[in-house]
């Protein structure tokens, strides 16, 4: 095991060999404590329900009524954004269905108001990146593949943290471009 000399006069300079691993050591220890932060703010992130105005689930939705996602997201093949969908389009089947459901009340409540329901945001990517949901949804993509789990959530919930790894790794699998300008500009 190396043993660590430090310059003082009276010994002289340090080797070489200890003083890059003297210098190392202290950038592992940031890089370690640097990716453990990020994992636990990530994972956070990743773990957090965001508070919605209306107790919206997916899996009523989705999975036992089998509606596709563009039935309420039908701007996804056409807009670089999956819009949330108008009141309108909600009160298109809630006009007669579930009407008593405190749920749908709010949602007719809105209605009745004229008022968009206030959604807050649950997926949010950083403004330095563009991601055309149509460009997906045109060449196929499920929406699950970028949303597991959406089917059967009660509340929409980020389940994926979204990074140019996963990106990466996906564009590598299906053999599609990898140019950094595409996605960021």
């Amino acid at each position: 095991m190396p043993t660590f000399t430090f310059a003082t006069p009276e010994r002289g300079p340090m080797p070489r060999k200890s003083q890059l691993a003297a210098s190392a050591l202290p950038t592992l220890a940031f890089a370690f404590l640097f990716a453990v932060g990020v994992s636990f703010v990530a994972a956070s992130a990743l773990a957090e329900i965001v508070p919605q105005p209306i107790a919206f689930s997916h899996k009523i939705h989705v999975t036992d009524y089998k509606l596709n996602c563009r039935f309420c997201h039908s701007s996804t093949n056409k807009s670089q954004f999956a819009n949330l969908p108008s009141v309108e389009k909600c009160m298109m089947c809630h006009r007669s269905i579930a009407t008593d459901a405190p749920e749908v009340k709010k949602v007719a409540r809105y209605w009745n108001e004229r008022k968009p329901i206030p959604w807050n945001k649950v997926i949010d990517l950083p403004n330095h990146v563009y991601f055309p949901h149509k460009k997906m949804v045109n060449a196929g993509i499920p929406c699950l593949t970028c949303h597991p789990g959406m089917d059967q959530a009660g509340t929409a919930v980020q389940n994926l943290e979204f990074g140019m790894g996963m990106c990466m790794e996906c564009h590598r699998k299906k053999k599609v471009t990898i140019d950094c300008w595409i996605c960021h500009y």
